[in-house]
């Protein structure tokens, strides 16, 4: 018995590791090229039963770790060394390529966390867990693109063959997370092009500022 439920769990995760390599591809190509069509298409899927939701695509929050991963792995190819942090906590943050997946996990999710947060402001709801899964799984579709192209540009970012290259995909991946996240803030809303760029320019900001102010306090 043991052993047959060992042998259905190795199926269950080799069909579910197969059906990343098809709909991982698919889904990151449809956020990258319209950002404004996945934020509605997200919305739609939220509104089904939960055994039904994203079967054409991956989940959103799955979907962001994957990229995480995916920008390691690039970092491991690229055999760019690991970031070394000479404090207690950023040797535990950093120390270890699984603390360094979870690190990067997290500032991304709080980018996510940020935007989604800002949107419900906006829209003048309450912060319940239900309110903030919409807007949330939605800009965890958004950042997928931006955590494999700022990752992989800051990574090349820090070689001496490929500086200006990696610097030009890192401000990209910026220009390119800003632009698709006030398109779905005007697919979702109808806002203007002004209001919508202001508002995700200014929450982009805020969250960095946050961000980096965070990891100035805990690695002093």
């Amino acid at each position: 018995m043991d052993l047959m439920r060992l042998l259905r769990s190795l199926e269950e995760f080799l069909y579910e590791l197969v059906g990343w390599l098809v709909f991982y591809p698919r889904t990151f190509w449809r956020v990258l090229r319209h950002p404004g069509a996945m934020a509605r298409y997200t919305r739609l899927e939220l509104a089904q039963p939960p055994e039904r939701q994203f079967e054409e695509t991956i989940s959103p929050v799955l979907m962001l770790i994957l990229s995480v991963v995916l920008a390691h792995v690039a970092e491991m190819a690229l055999k760019v060394s690991l970031p070394t942090m000479s404090t207690p906590v950023g040797k535990l943050l950093f120390g270890s390529e699984q603390f360094l997946l979870l690190t990067r996990s997290a500032v991304f999710c709080i980018y996510a966390l940020g935007a989604a947060l800002g949107t419900l402001r906006q829209d003048g709801s309450k912060v319940t867990r239900a309110t903030l899964r919409e807007p949330f799984s939605i800009q965890a579709f958004l950042a997928c693109p931006f955590v494999v192209m700022f990752s992989i540009g800051e990574q090349l970012a820090r070689t001496a063959e490929a500086r200006e290259a990696g610097v030009v995909l890192a401000c990209a991946a910026v220009v390119w997370y800003i632009v698709a996240r006030a398109i779905a803030y005007r697919a979702l809303y109808r806002s203007g092009w002004l209001k919508a760029l202001a508002l995700v320019i200014a929450s982009f900001s805020l969250t960095t500022i946050l961000v980096l102010a965070a990891f100035a306090l805990l690695l002093v």
